[in-house]
């Protein structure tokens, strides 16, 4: 874990499945500077500079883990986490458990409504072969993203008892060209993710026309614009209460 620069809210980046802190590179300095604030990236057990955890795979543990290292970091609060992808369900976590968290901006992220269980088994068929080969490539990354993808049907269960506060301001960004495959798929996350947006007038849509799932690298700007809004609105909370 990495922490740099001063200033409130903190802001905490959470990459995707198989991808390591380096995913935030030519962000994180740039919301750090022109925000003003304190930021964190961090590698989850088996990726980038992290040893892997030798227990069974339990989503919960990964939002455990990063709660002890924010912990150990003496990060008060307030938070606003930055995740992407498969780092929605992490996130997702903390924020429904931990009152330092202020605001979420999700990038192409998961969330915890999709995918249901019947979905997630599809997801967990598909991927998982895929991580057995590259186990052979890359032992290291290969045998990380097995036991995730092979645990993906329990995580999606438990991620349907977490409750995300209706409070809590959040930015749902979503790309053109997301992560499921098929036009059914795309079209039941497009259904999710409105209706998750629809749940509370705290939070707002994002629609990153023509980006990949990779927005950090398609279109940086919209991640950047939206963190500094909501760093902005905080703010301005924070000077309303004063």
């Amino acid at each position: 874990m990495h922490n740099q620069g001063q200033g409130s809210p903190t802001i905490v980046f959470e990459s995707g499945g198989g991808e390591d802190s380096s995913e935030w590179s030519n962000i994180e300095p740039i919301i750090r500077e022109r925000g003003k604030v304190r930021t964190v990236v961090y590698d989850r057990s088996g990726l980038g500079r992290s040893d892997a955890n030798p227990q069974p795979y339990r989503i919960e543990d990964e939002a455990a883990a990063l709660r002890h290292a924010l912990d150990q970091c003496d990060i008060q609060g307030p938070i606003v986490l930055v995740p992407h992808s498969y780092g929605g369900f992490i996130s997702a976590i903390l924020a429904s458990e931990d009152e330092r968290v202020k605001g979420l901006v999700m990038v192409d992220a998961n969330i915890p409504s999709f995918p249901d269980e019947k979905e997630a088994a599809i997801v967990s068929a598909r991927y998982t072969p895929l991580a057995e080969n590259l186990v052979k490539e890359k032992p290291g990354l290969g045998r990380n993203l097995l036991r995730q993808d092979q645990s993906y049907p329990t995580t999606a269960r438990y991620m349907h008892s977490v409750q995300l506060p209706l409070n809590l301001p959040i930015i749902d960004i979503t790309a053109e060209h997301t992560w499921v495959d098929t036009p059914e798929e795309v079209a039941a996350m497009r259904r999710a993710h409105a209706e998750f947006v629809a749940a509370s007038p705290n939070r707002a849509a994002i629609f990153a026309k023509g980006s990949g799932h990779y927005i950090s690298r398609d279109q940086p700007n919209v991640i950047i614009d939206a963190v500094l809004h909501l760093i902005s609105k905080l703010r301005e909370k924070s000077e309303e209460t004063r």
